[in-house]
C-alpha cells in the first residue's frame, strides 16, 4: 500500500544553511522567531528562562558524562524523482551526525587555537528506529509519495511519529521562500501545534553521497541544533552580518556572524577588539563550520531533559523504538513503484524500477499483462506492451521476512498506432459515444478527488467534467479525511486527457473549451491555483505546455465563500488556444491540468473542442485521380477507391462525424498505374456520413461519402 497521509496546517519558521557555497542565500528562522514573539511574548520569556536554566546545569569534572540517545525517523516526501533518496544516503547523514555531535568528525584538526579547548563531545548520538509507533519493524526510512515535496513547509509535515519518542526528519524536493530546512525551539512548539515539531529539509542536504555533497552535508547538524533550543550565534532576532548579538551561551564570543569564511583571524574580530569570533560554529553561515562548543553542548543535553525531548533517550523508549538494537533486524519489505500512469505509443518501451522500501528486497517478481517480456527479476525492467488500452503491472518483493504484493491496472496506457479522432471535432459529453473511454482522467496524487462526468455539471446544466476540491468543515468533522482534505490541497494536480486526435489535416485550428471557477481565498496572493494546457505528439510520453490560464483569468466567480461551488450560467467562461499544426500532427493528445491551492473550490468543465477546416495536404499522385465508389454505400457494399500508385504503402482511414476512427487499412501501391483498393471494413456500417482519409507518407486527402 502506497504512504499517502495528511496533517493539519501551521505557521511556519525556517532556518538556511548553505554550507560550502559562498553565494547569497535566505533564512526565515530569526524573521519568523521575531514574529511568533511578537505575537506571545511569552514565548521570548519561556525560551530566555531555557537557557538560564542551562548555565545552572553543572557538567561532572567539566565532562559530559552520560550518552543521550535520540530514535529519529526519516519521513522521504517523493514523487518518485531524485528526492525518493536512497537508504545509502540516508545512512550516510546518520554517519555525520554522529560524528559531529561526538567530536568525531576529522576537521576539528583544523580549527583554530582560539577554540581548540572548546570543541565539545556533546555526548548525544542518533539511531534509526527499527520500531514503528505501532511496534512493526522498520528501518526507520518512511516514504510518502506525495505533492507536499514540492512545498515543504508545516503542511508538508506527513505522518509524524509521536515526537516524544522520535526524532521526526521530513526530506522534500523544494522548498517555499527559496530557504533548504527549518526547526522550531522546542520552547515555541506549543504555539504552531506539536504536528509541527521536529525538521523539514531539502535532499540535497542530506548526506555526502546521492543528491547530497560533503559541502552541504552539515545543515541537518546545525537544524538540530535548533531542534535541542540552540540560536544563531548571533541571537534570535537579527540577521548575520548585520549588528553584534549574542545567543546566550556563555563560550560564544559576541558576533555578527559570517556568510563567508574568513580567511584570517583578523577577519574575524568585529564586535568585540581582540577577541575572535567563533565562526567555525556549527550554528554560523560561514561555510567552514566543525563544531559545537562545550556550553552549547551543555544547552543541548539541558534541553534533553524539557518535557517532550526527555522521554526520546530513556531506557523504556530505547526499548520501545528498538533504537539500540544492533545490527537492526531485517523487515519486510514494502513493495513500491510508480502507479502514476505511464502513457505510450504502441511499440515503445516503458521502464519500471523497483522502489519497494522499509527491508531489503533478496527476491522480486514483476509481471506485465501484454508485456515483453511478461516477467522479470530485475530492479529496472524496460517493457513494450501489446494491445491498446490500460495494463496491469505486479510486482512481487521479498526477503526472509516477508514478501509484499502491489498490483496496479493503469499502470499503462498503451496508444494504438493511429489516431482514434480526425479533427475538426466537438464533445459536449452529453452522449457517451463508443470512444468516451478514450478520455483519460489522471488523479497525479489520489487525494481523494478526481475530474468526473456528470450531469448538470456542464455549462447550461448539462453533462460535463467537475473537480470536486471543495469539503464542507465543521468543529465536529476536524481531523477527519474531509476536513484534512480541504487544507492540504495546495500543488495537487489534476487533469483530463483527450483521444489522439488526427489533426495534420486541419488548418486554422484552434482548442477551444468552457470552465467555470470559483476559489475561497480572500487575498489575491493566496491564489495560486491555475490551469495549464499541455501537447503530446508522444501519445502521452512527454508533454509540451501550451498556455497557463493563471489567476488573472482563473475566476469566473470570484470568491466562493467557502460553500460548494456549483455555476450558474453567467459565471462560465470559454478560453481559445491557437493550434500551429502541420502533417506531424497526426495523433495528438491534449491535457487540461489544474494545479490547486489550499483555497480550491470546485472547477468544471464542458464542451471541448478543437475548431478549423479539414484542408487538404495532396499526395500529386491523388488529386484529381482519386475516386470513390459506389458514393452513397448500398447495405453491402465495400467501398473502392481508385487512385494513381505511387509505389507507397498508404493508409486508407474512415471516421465518423464526431471523428470516431471506425476502420483502419493500409495497402502497398504500384507505381505509374491506376490503383484499386476495396475497403473490406465497410460492409457493415450504420446509414450516415463518413469520412475516408487517404495517407501518403507526409501527404493525405480526405473525402466524404453515404452510407445507405
Amino acid at each position: 500500500m502506497k504512504n499517502k497521509l495528511f496533517i493539519l496546517k501551521g505557521f511556519l519558521i525556517c532556518s538556511t544553511l548553505i554550507f560550502g557555497q559562498e553565494v547569497p542565500f535566505s533564512c526565515g528562522h530569526t524573521h519568523r522567531t521575531h514574529q511568533l514573539w511578537e505575537k506571545n511574548p511569552q514565548l521570548k520569556t519561556d525560551y530566555e528562562q531555557l537557557i538560564a536554566n542551562a548555565k545552572q546545569t553543572q557538567l561532572v569534572d567539566g565532562i559530559m558524562k552520560t550518552t543521550y540517545v535520540v530514535p529519529v525517523v526519516f519521513h522521504i516526501l517523493h514523487e518518485y524523482g531524485t528526492e525518493n533518496i536512497s537508504d545509502a544516503q540516508i545512512y550516510d547523514q546518520m554517519e555525520i551526525l554522529n560524528r559531529d555531535f561526538r567530536k568525531a568528525n576529522a576537521d576539528t584538526a583544523s580549527v583554530i587555537p582560539e577554540f581548540k579547548q572548546l570543541i565539545a563531545d556533546c555526548n548525544i548520538e542518533f539511531r534509526l528506529a527499527t520500531r514503528d509507533p505501532l511496534g512493526n519493524c522498520t528501518n526507520g526510512i518512511d516514504r510518502i509519495f506525495t505533492h507536499e515535496t514540492t512545498v515543504g513547509d508545516d503542511f508538508s509535515k506527513l505522518n509524524q511519529w509521536r515526537r516524544s519518542q522520535y526524532l521526526n526528519i521530513w526530506v522534500c524536493k523544494s522548498m517555499r521562500d527559496g530557504v533548504a530546512g527549518y526547526a522550531y525551539y522546542p520552547t515555541d512548539v506549543a504555539a504552531v501545534g506539536f504536528f509541527a515539531d521536529g525538521i523539514i529539509i531539502l535532499n540535497q542536504y542530506i548526506g555526502s553521497i546521492g543528491t547530497g555533497n560533503p559541502n552541504l552535508s552539515r545543515a541537518l547538524t546545525h537544524e538540530i541544533g535548533h531542534y535541542l533550543g540552540l540560536a544563531h550565534p548571533w541571537g534570535s532576532t537579527n540577521q548575520p552580518g548585520v549588528s553584534c548579538g549574542d545567543d546566550g551561551v556563555s563560550d560564544t564570543p559576541l558576533t555578527e556572524g559570517f556568510n563567508f569564511c574568513p580567511s584570517t583571524t583578523a577577519q574575524a574580530t568585529v564586535c568585540t577588539p581582540g577577541v575572535v569570533e567563533n565562526y567555525q560554529n556549527f550554528m554560523d553561515y560561514s561555510y567552514c563550520s566543525k563544531m559545537f562548543t562545550i556550553q552549547q553542548g551543555n544547552m543541548m543535553r539541558n534541553v534533553l531533559e524539557f518535557p517532550q525531548r526527555n522521554d526520546l533517550w530513556t531506557d523504556s523508549n530505547l526499548e520501545l523504538t528498538g533504537a539500540l538494537i544492533n545490527p537492526p533486524p531485517l523487515c519486510k519489505p514494502i513493495a513500491d513503484f510508480n502507479t502514476r500512469i505511464q502513457m505510450v505509443c504502441e511499440g515503445t518501451a516503458v521502464s519500471f524500477r523497483d522502489a519497494s522500501w522499509n527491508g531489503v528486497v533478496t527476491s522480486r517478481q514483476w509481471i506485465f499483462e501484454d508485456g515483453t517480456p511478461a516477467t522479470s527479476t530485475a530492479a529496472s525492467q524496460n517493457v513494450t506492451f501489446a494491445g491498446f488500452g490500460p495494463k496491469k503491472v505486479t510486482l512481487i518483493v521479498s526477503n526472509d521476512a516477508g514478501s509484499d504484493t502491489l498490483s496496479e491496472t493503469i499502470s499503462v496506457f498503451n496508444s494504438q498506432g493511429w489516431a482514434e479522432i480526425t479533427g475538426p471535432f466537438s464533445e459536449d459529453f452529453n452522449e457517451i459515444s463508443n470512444w468516451y473511454s478514450n478520455w483519460l482522467v489522471d488523479d497525479f496524487h489520489e487525494y481523494g478527488s478526481a475530474f468526473e462526468l456528470q450531469n448538470n455539471a456542464g455549462r447550461n446544466q448539462t453533462k460535463g467534467f467537475v473537480l470536486k476540491n471543495f469539503r464542507p468543515i465543521q468543529p465536529s468533522t476536524a481531523l477527519t479525511n474531509g476536513s484534512i482534505f480541504q487544507d492540504r490541497l495546495g500543488s495537487a494536480k489534476d487533469a483530463i486527457i483527450s483521444p489522439s486526435i488526427n489533426l495534420s489535416s486541419t488548418s486554422g485550428a484552434e482548442l477551444v473549451f468552457d470552465y467555470a471557477y470559483a476559489t475561497n481565498a480572500t487575498t489575491f496572493s493566496n491564489i495560486t491555483e491555475d490551469i495549464k494546457v499541455y501537447l503530446s505528439k508522444d501519445c502521452g510520453r512527454t508533454w509540451m505546455l501550451r498556455r497557463t490560464i493563471d489567476k488573472q483569468e482563473l475566476l469566473t466567480a470570484g470568491n466562493g465563500g467557502y460553500l460548494n461551488f456549483v455555476p450558474n450560467n453567467s459565471e462560465w467562461k470559454t478560453v481559445s488556444i491557437p493550434l500551429n499544426l502541420n502533417s506531424t500532427d497526426s495523433r495528438n493528445r491534449y491535457k487540461i491540468e489544474f494545479t490547486a491551492s489550499d483555497f480550491s473550490n470546485n472547477l468544471y468543465i464542458d464542451n471541448i473542442r478543437i475548431t478549423g477546416v479539414l484542408g487538404l495536404n495532396e499526395n500529386p499522385f491523388f488529386q484529381d485521380e482519386l475516386v470513390i465508389f459506389p458514393n452513397p454505400l448500398g447495405s453491402n457494399d465495400a467501398l473502392k477507391v481508385r487512385f494513381q500508385g505511387s509505389g507507397n504503402t498508404v493508409s486508407a482511414i474512415i471516421t465518423d462525424v464526431q471523428g470516431k476512427t471506425i476502420a483502419q487499412e493500409t495497402f502497398q501501391t504500384n507505381a505509374s498505374i491506376t490503383n484499386q483498393i476495396e475497403m473490406n471494413s465497410t460492409t457493415n456500417l450504420l446509414p450516415g456520413m463518413y469520412f475516408l482519409t487517404l495517407k501518403d507518407g507526409e501527404y493525405q486527402i480526405t473525402k466524404t461519402f453515404i452510407q445507405q
